[in-house]
């Protein structure tokens, strides 16, 4: 039975307008306004018919309106964010932030997010933020086309996409307390999703405090707790448009803003959390976070690893010194459970592989990483791999076929 969900977003894509130049009826494949810097927001409704069917129901797209200019200023993340926290604070659901991988359209990235939510069969709100990729439509992307054009852009979006979380954060911080939802967040990254994630959290500890004047504290609330300038806590003067990062990177400008973080078949590298110019703080971020990998990963070994001359990736054989790095991290070999008819390239297993599903669904539950059912511990620190189980209950992919996107 066709299931539809409604998926929040955000993205820096350049937006498509009607006839008339007045309606946003899509987002393309290139950056947005202020070279992709810029976010709009907005929802559409999602009809998911399988794994691997899903398609936006027509005229469901929202784009939420923005007016930054004084007077009658009014921002389309207040509106998202609105609708958002009410439906977690009365319904009680917590909230998938959803990070597509290369090779997706935007009405691919709005449909892959619903399919995500509705696979994992968790009563949650999903919320895709959808950076410029590009879906050529053939049966693999063009490498020296398709590849380098989205590594380009994922990149260019960090930016983009911190300044979505500081956004955020200063939404949360003008909040009375009675108003708050107390759910949690939940942040799944695939792909090349995670490298623009890499540039999302370098971007994040060189911005300012505080960008959003808009959503300062009303009068006689407690003052923004994450700082900012007095004009911008009095919600006095004009607001900071586009927040440029400082020369300066600071790691304590970092917050818990995720409960889980679910990074799959990361095109990253496996040094990532050693360096402090990729992931090295991202655990900051989480109460935990999970690398799923496998080393028959078609994606990463032939088109990452080799074609593009990355090195060794992430989400091929983990992180390369568990040892070295934040307690925060687990790992886990998925290889033993992947079943090349239904996932020939081994690297959309986060959405398909109902014994992955069943991992990522009990880690965003709370459990501890050593008690989760069909995980082996492989006899290195916070390492695991997951075990083929009889009579596991299984909702079967169609007939195997290549997928169009990534």
């Amino acid at each position: 039975m066709a299931r539809t969900v409604t998926v929040y977003f955000g993205t820096n894509r350049m937006p498509i307008t009607d006839a008339t130049g007045d309606r946003i009826v899509d987002f393309g494949s290139e950056p947005g306004p202020i070279d992709g810097v810029a976010v709009r927001f907005g929802s559409a409704e999602v009809k998911v018919s399988s794994v691997r069917k899903a398609k936006i129901a027509a005229g469901s797209l929202y784009v939420a309106p923005e007016k930054l200019i004084p007077p009658n200023q009014r921002r389309g993340s207040r509106d998202v964010f609105d609708k958002l926290r009410e439906d977690m604070r009365e319904g009680g659901r917590p909230t998938l932030v959803h990070i597509h991988g290369f090779s997706n359209s935007f009405t691919d990235a709005l449909e892959r997010a619903a399919i995500v939510v509705d696979f994992y069969g968790i009563d949650a709100n999903v919320f895709s933020f959808t950076w410029p990729s590009r879906n050529s439509g053939g049966p693999i992307p063009l490498p020296y086309v398709d590849y380098l054009h989205d590594r380009e852009t994922a990149r260019e979006s960090g930016l983009a996409m911190a300044r979505t979380l500081r956004i955020l954060y200063d939404y949360i911080n003008s909040l009375p307390d009675r108003d708050r939802c107390r759910q949690p967040l939940h942040l799944i990254c695939h792909s090349m999703g995670n490298y623009a994630l890499r540039h999302a959290l370098q971007a994040l500890m060189r911005l300012p405090v505080s960008e959003a004047r808009e959503y300062a504290p009303a009068s006689g609330s407690p003052p923004i707790a994450s700082g900012g300038s007095e004009a911008a806590t009095r919600g006095e003067g004009f607001p900071a448009l586009i927040g440029l990062p400082t020369e300066n990177r600071d790691p304590n400008r970092l917050r818990r803003t995720f409960d889980q973080i679910i990074l799959a078949a990361a095109d990253e590298d496996e040094d990532a959390f050693e360096d402090e110019l990729e992931l090295k703080y991202l655990p900051r971020l989480a109460a935990g976070v999970t690398v799923y990998h496998t080393g028959r990963d078609w994606i990463l070994n032939t088109l990452s690893r080799y074609t593009k001359f990355n090195g060794p990736r992430l989400g091929s054989d983990g992180p390369e010194n568990m040892a070295s790095i934040s307690d925060k991290v687990s790992a886990v070999d998925v290889t033993q459970v992947i079943d090349p008819e239904q996932d020939f390239e081994s690297h959309q297993y986060y959405r398909l592989s109902p014994a992955v599903r069943d991992d990522i669904v009990a880690v965003l539950s709370g459990a501890r990483p050593d008690q989760i059912p069909n995980r082996q511990p492989t006899g290195s620190l916070r390492r695991y791999r997951l075990v083929r189980t009889t009579g596991a209950k299984s909702r079967k992919p169609p007939t195997r076929r290549r997928d169009s996107n990534r």
